[in-house]
């Protein structure tokens, strides 16, 4: 039953002309040309227009759009998927599921969820001028600081193989062979066990402040061009870096985008700070940890 339904549909769409035009145009970026009250499927007596389509096209991310208009067809696989989704919301009000308490919970939950996500996209949306940009980026260059690394990881699992033990062993033995004069990039291709960096003779390529673990961080900027590191120890196993370009500052053209970044991050901050001010938050640090021990 469920494939002559799909095969109904897929006749009714694919000799469609309407249909065929719409992928074209969405496709081209030219739909907004076209004329969007355009039937292109009918459920029961409900009709699904080529502009519900685009905006259920438009809620998805870019990724699995670009997907959908890759071809007539997947484009038609997008549309059975939305009649889909209208048939079993309808049948949900059918059975009175909205009345349902768990239904009514997460409904609250999504609403509040969903208040939350937008007040904090629209007070982060700012826009800032030229002079905000430079002078926030004048006075925290340090922040942009960044180096270009190589690594050598050796992957490590305390509940198996290799154990941590192991993998700190083989990260020694490695660091004493480039000490004593071996490649980077040889050993590289020999041990690492990051297939990514590994294809590209181990590059991460340029890393700023504040991307690494800080128990990296704190030693890869101490370190000067051509210096490798000693096996540090992370979550995951041991990487042996090596700094292929110094410390530097880049100029703001490009920094720019981690700037913009950090001003919104610090407009949200000011903004939760003044909110938190005038609530009068407090924890009581105490009690929290009494009802921690109590359970």
């Amino acid at each position: 039953m469920k494939i002559l339904c799909s095969l109904a549909i897929m006749a009714v769409l694919l000799g469609c002309s309407d249909f065929d035009n719409f992928y074209r145009e969405k496709k081209t970026g030219t739909s907004a040309l076209y004329k969007t009250e355009t039937v292109v499927a009918k459920v029961g007596s409900e009709e699904v227009t080529a502009d519900e389509l685009s905006k259920a096209l438009e809620s998805l991310s870019v990724k699995q759009r670009f997907s959908y208009l890759s071809s007539p067809e997947r484009l038609n696989d997008f549309l059975e998927s939305y009649i889909n989704q209208m048939l079993l919301y309808k049948e949900a009000q059918r059975k009175g599921f909205e009345s349902r308490e768990d239904i009514r919970e997460n409904l609250e939950k999504y609403k509040r969820q969903l208040l939350i996500q937008s007040i904090a996209q629209d007070v982060t949306n700012k826009k800032f001028d030229e002079d905000e940009i430079k002078e926030y980026y004048r006075e925290n260059r340090e922040n942009f600081e960044q180096v270009k690394l190589s690594q050598i990881f050796i992957k490590a699992d305390p509940n198996g193989k290799p154990s941590t033990d192991e993998a700190r062993a083989k990260a020694e033995l490695i660091t004493k062979r480039l000490r004593s004069g071996e490649r980077f990039e040889d050993l590289v291709k020999q041990f690492s066990d990051d297939p990514k960096s590994k294809k590209k003779g181990g590059d991460l390529g340029y890393v700023s402040r504040g991307r690494l673990p800080i128990e990296v961080e704190s030693e890869i900027f101490n370190l000067k061009e051509g210096e490798t590191s000693d096996p540090i120890e992370t979550q995951n196993g041991f990487h042996i870096i090596k700094v292929t370009e110094g410390a530097k500052i880049p100029p703001l053209e490009q920094a720019r985008a981690k700037v913009q970044l950090d001003l919104r991050k610090k407009t949200f901050n000011d903004y939760i700070k003044n909110l938190r001010e005038s609530a009068g938050v407090e924890i009581f640090q105490d009690k929290l940890k009494e009802s921690i021990t109590n359970e």
